[in-house]
């Protein structure tokens, strides 16, 4: 008993000076290695530095509006969200994807049981879930194509009720790839895409 009493004091006197000779090596400017420095990446190492001097900013193509569409072109799509009695067809054989802005660009057209019918020519981005109204159109009208008034980038609002541009975005344009090109989009319409190869984050 009198044994451990005395060799409690002496244990604590050398972890004390254990502690001050790293101290002091510390402040003596001793570098303490990492063996596992090297199988480290930069992040890890604390070494990395992101430069965005050399990113690119998003610019929009100028959007040339294209006709309606013809009737034998608009192909009926299935999209669940659509309201009762109306149905959304897509002009399918003008599809386009710019490969400079990355955009899908497409005529819409909601058909009523009546017939009416209520186009709108459309910009698709699948980096932001967002869409834009370029022009709208009714065969009933003189002009039938109006050019959309301060047209704008609007969020999809993924999750809202009726949301059919979400559809759009989720099943149709986008990949986990990113934006799928024209040919991917007709196969994707046209139910030839794996849905594992959907992506919509927003």
């Amino acid at each position: 008993m009198h044994l451990k009493r005395r060799l409690l004091p002496v244990t604590r006197l050398i972890i004390a000076a254990w502690l001050l000779t790293g101290a002091c090596a510390a402040r003596d400017g001793d570098v303490v290695v990492d063996p596992y420095h090297e199988y480290r990446d930069d992040v890890e190492r604390g070494e990395f530095r992101y430069d965005d001097s050399e990113d690119i900013p998003w610019i929009e193509n100028e959007t040339e509006i294209l006709a309606l569409p013809r009737e034998q072109d608009l192909r009926p799509l299935a999209v669940g969200e659509m309201p009762d009695g109306l149905q959304l067809l897509v002009d399918e054989r003008r599809i386009d994807v710019s490969p400079k802005d990355n955009v899908v660009r497409l005529w819409l057209v909601v058909r009523s049981r009546a017939g009416a019918d209520n186009g709108s020519y459309e910009g698709y981005r699948c980096e932001t879930g967002e869409y834009k109204v370029y022009a709208h159109a009714n065969p009933t009208r003189k002009p039938p194509v109006t050019k959309a008034k301060r047209a704008q980038w609007r969020s999809v609002h993924a999750g809202r009720p009726g949301n059919y541009r979400e559809i759009l975005l989720k099943d149709y344009f986008c990949s986990i790839r990113g934006t799928r090109n024209p040919q991917e989009i007709r196969q994707a319409m046209n139910g030839r895409v794996g849905g594992g190869d959907t992506y919509f984050s927003h």
